[in-house]
């Protein structure tokens, strides 16, 4: 049975000068930091990806992606903080190209 999930969550953004984080509420504990808001999207997008990749595993079904308006309500954003849109990137079903070196023997 093919897992369905989420094509992706909503985060909160949120620092300064060489430090920003972004939480996904959604996720317990999903966070991920940067010295850039580039580089905070970017590890939390890994951490969510390890984080479902867990579950899909595990056979634990994917917590439910809330609306962006869903979120604003819920997490009322401080100061400074912002959304972001995080994508779901699962390796399930992606072909990768590999090089592979051998012994010329074999």
């Amino acid at each position: 049975m093919k897992t369905k999930w989420p094509k992706n969550y909503i985060g909160i953004l949120d620092g300064g000068g060489d430090v920003w984080g972004v939480r996904l509420p959604d996720i317990d504990g999903c966070v991920g930091g940067g010295a850039t808001p580039e580089a905070a999207i970017a590890d939390v997008t890994q951490a969510l990806r390890d984080v479902l990749a867990h579950k899909q595993s595990s056979g634990v079904p994917f917590p439910a992606a809330s609306a962006i308006s869903e979120i604003l309500r819920r997490e009322k954003p401080g100061k400074g903080e912002s959304t972001v849109i995080i994508p779901v990137v699962l390796d399930a079903g992606r072909s990768v190209r590999a090089n592979l070196t051998m012994d010329a023997g074999l």
